[in-house]
Parts: C-alpha cells; sequence; structure tokens
C-alpha cells in the first residue's frame, strides 16, 4: 500500500462573488495543477459508507479521526478509474489510492466483491475486509468542476470545486451522462492543502472577507441533498 503522507487541510464554503474574486486572483500569481486542461477539470466520485453509515455520522459531529472510501474518474474517462481511501485525523490527514478497471469498478457497485479477496493490492484487500465486516455500500454519487492551482514550497494546492451535484441512483455512476441534483446552497468550496507549512503569501492569497472555516464534506451534504 502507498506510504501514508499527511497533509494538512482547511475548507471554506464562500459565495459566487468570492469565487469570481478569487478566480481572478490565482490566475494571476499562481500555475493550474498539471491535470487541469484549459481552466478546470470535472470529478466524478461514489462514496460507500457501512450498515450504520458510520463515515456520514463521523462528518456530521465533527469526529477528530474518521476515514471513508470512494471511486472516482475526471473528464468522463473510464479508462482511468481510482478506488481511494481517505483519512483525517484532526488537523491532518493523508489518502491512498489505486487503480481500477470499468470492470472491477462495475462489480463492486454491483457488490460482487470476490475477486477482491485474493487481490495482491493492500487498498484492495482493505476494502474487501472493511466491506465484508462493516457491509459497506455505494451510497451516493458526488460530481463538480474543480478548478486547481499549485505550488511547490509547502507542496501547496489550492482549489475551488463548483457547480456540485449528487445523486442516490449509485447503479449509473459508470453512466457519464446520469442525470443528477444540484447542489444549490454552496456556491463554492475553497480548498487549502500542504505539507507542513503554507507559505505566507498564499495564506494573504486567498483571504476573502466572508472567508471562514468550515467542515465541509460533499459527501454528508450530498447524502442530505438525495436522502
Amino acid at each position: 500500500m502507498e506510504e501514508k503522507f499527511y497533509r494538512h487541510e482547511y475548507k471554506h464554503e464562500i459565495s459566487e462573488l468570492s469565487k469570481q474574486i478569487l478566480m481572478k486572483r490565482l490566475r494571476k500569481l499562481l500555475p493550474h495543477d498539471e491535470h487541469v486542461i484549459g481552466t478546470h477539470y470535472h470529478i466524478s466520485s461514489l462514496y460507500f459508507d457501512n450498515i450504520e453509515d458510520e463515515a456520514y455520522y463521523d462528518n456530521q459531529d465533527g469526529n477528530a479521526i474518521r476515514e471513508k472510501f470512494r471511486i472516482r474518474y475526471y473528464n468522463q474517462n473510464l479508462n482511468f478509474i481510482r478506488l481511494e481511501k481517505k483519512v483525517k485525523e484532526y488537523n491532518a490527514g493523508y489518502k491512498l489510492s489505486t487503480m481500477l478497471t470499468k470492470g472491477e469498478a462495475k462489480k463492486m457497485i454491483q457488490g460482487d466483491l470476490f475477486f477482491l479477496k485474493d487481490s495482491n493490492d493492500p487498498l484492495k484487500q482493505d476494502f474487501y475486509v472493511n466491506a465484508r465486516t462493516k457491509l459497506l455500500k455505494p451510497k451516493v454519487i458526488v460530481a463538480y468542476d474543480r478548478e486547481a492551482f499549485a505550488y511547490k514550497m509547502g507542496n501547496t494546492r489550492v482549489t475551488l470545486d463548483y457547480n456540485m451535484k449528487a445523486s442516490n441512483r449509485v447503479h449509473d455512476f459508470l453512466e457519464t451522462e446520469a442525470v443528477m441534483q444540484r447542489e444549490s446552497d454552496v456556491a463554492c468550496v475553497l480548498e487549502v492543502k500542504y505539507d507542513t507549512y503554507l507559505p505566507g503569501w498564499i495564506r494573504e492569497l486567498v483571504q476573502i472577507a466572508e472567508t471562514t472555516s468550515c467542515g465541509h464534506s460533499k459527501y454528508m451534504i450530498s447524502r442530505m441533498l438525495t436522502t
């Protein structure tokens, strides 16, 4: 399994006006992330949770230590699908990932997990154990656009996520034209991620008068939206 590489992460809910202000500001002073084509890319994620909705309630209750599994692809490209496990421990966390074929992702969505049992991939084995012991099931699709910026010092990333949509029709996840419901309450989520320190000038760069830290969880809000 990948080495656990802890990073700090802060999230802020901002208005449409603040999003436009920040986009203009960031485009002038920071390069886009290497994965950006044009100005942004599209992310589609399918989140799993156990029979007791542990990941959902951990987010809702603000528990300091929590984890969740998801399947993700970008720009509607089903030739590049990843299984990810995201772990949060207080103000830092890490993410583990491994590649899936479209066929493997489809089996996992359908609950056909036996192919994972003898996998030599530690993350796939981890998912299988959790799925069997905690009865993990696919819960909600979350999709949104992301504009991402990167800076080498501190391994810093600044992202703006917007046009967020959700659906509980989980078996449509691999259908790139799946019908989704728009999340109307949050215009944009600003995320700032870094390793050991955040350069001071970037901290100043992302300041907006209305911006406040929040425990925004796309998974939790999408579950609420689609219930």
